[in-house]
């Protein structure tokens, strides 16, 4: 086969483009205000955390190197302050898409190469529900904020891409439940307790004051004298009165009787 033949081929049917490994991500990157874009080849290595629990911030590390092929700065370059946005896409865990975290880079002049972050990325998401699911890289923008992009770069072999697996655990789960405390019994009242109780006032008391309060009985004044015999003697003392005064009835009866006999005789 001749020269001329061979190289014929080579323009009709030129050889398949070799896929990039897994882990190597394909990026078209577009530049604002210009229709120009730029191929971009990056090796991206992404960390997913081992105890992600819902409603807690997790965080999955991202790092990047240039393969093949690296992204230029712009013709008026970056600004200073300009920053790495690297996203990260997160399936199979219901309400939880995507991650994000932003890097620092250093100053880029007129078509310079933008060097990537040196560290690891941060991104940042909260997980609301349990599950199992996969991370993959996801787009990266280059600019002053998230929402204002002066390179943005999507990804183009996202159906090649390796996944790295991602677990999400309920909150309280990892956590072993603490016995609950028996409950104490509560105390009885003692015998002694109780006994200590007195009623409101003594025997003393109650009889001293029911005295005071009834005017039928008798009273003793200070110094313990008698307010009289009729009341206080009692019934054996009116017995002996009463027998006296027959006694003196007797006599007195006599007495007439026998007067009177004198007289008649």
């Amino acid at each position: 086969m001749s020269a001329a033949l061979l190289a014929a081929l080579a323009l009709c049917c030129p050889p398949a483009q070799a896929e990039a490994p897994a882990n190597v991500v394909v990026y078209q990157c577009k530049y604002t205000g210009s229709t120009e874009t730029e191929t971009v080849t990056i090796d991206v290595e992404l960390q997913a955390p081992t105890s992600a629990v819902t409603g807690q911030q997790m965080t999955i590390g991202w790092r990047g190197a240039y393969t093949e092929l690296a992204l230029l700065a712009p013709e008026q370059g970056l600004p200073a302050d300009a920053k790495l946005y690297a996203y990260a896409s997160i399936k199979g865990i219901d309400g939880l898409t995507s991650a994000t975290g932003v890097g620092t880079l250093p100053p880029v002049g007129a078509d310079e190469l933008i060097q990537l972050p040196t560290g690891v990325v941060e991104l940042k998401t909260t997980p609301n529900k349990a599950g199992t699911g996969t991370v993959q890289p996801a787009a990266i923008n280059f600019g002053t904020k998230p929402t204002e992009p002066l390179i943005e770069c999507e990804v183009q072999n996202e159906t090649a891409l390796s996944t790295t697996p991602l677990a999400i655990t309920g909150a309280g789960q990892n956590e072993s439940p603490s016995p609950s405390p028996s409950p104490s019994p509560s105390p009885s009242p003692s015998s002694s307790e109780s006994a200590s109780e007195t009623p409101t006032g003594s025997a003393t008391e109650s009889a001293t004051s029911s005295d005071e309060e009834d005017p039928e009985m008798g009273k003793t004044p200070i110094g313990g004298a008698a307010t009289g015999a009729g009341g206080d003697a009692g019934p054996d003392g009116r017995t002996f009165v009463l027998v006296g005064l027959l006694v003196v009835f007797a006599a007195s009866a006599g007495l007439v009787l026998r007067r009177r006999g004198n007289h008649a005789g």
